[in-house]
């Protein structure tokens, strides 16, 4: 067998011994831990009030709706608008 054809066989292997090797090691980490960030707490003018007693569920349920209903209209649009040429409806 000539050398080239040798080389082409043997690298293969060689390459898998390497990368087997390495990933057989345990290396050190590269970045030291450090603790998490920590989140401050609102400033009292920040925080949303409790609610109030007369308040009812219903309240914000409806709230809610129509705030549901404004962003539809906004993202939908209007309904079009008939045509000019179009007959008049009584």
């Amino acid at each position: 067998m000539d050398k080239p054809k040798l080389l082409r066989r043997v690298m293969p292997l060689v390459v898998l011994a390497l990368l087997s090797a390495s990933c057989a090691t345990k290396s050190p980490p590269t970045v030291l831990p450090s603790e998490p960030a920590r989140r401050p707490a609102l400033p009292k003018e920040a925080r949303q009030p409790p609610t109030p007693s007369i308040c009812l569920p219903t309240c914000s349920d409806g709230l809610t709706f129509e705030r549901e209903s404004w962003r539809a209209l906004l993202t939908n649009g209007a309904p079009p608008a008939p045509p000019v040429s179009a007959p008049p409806t009584r």
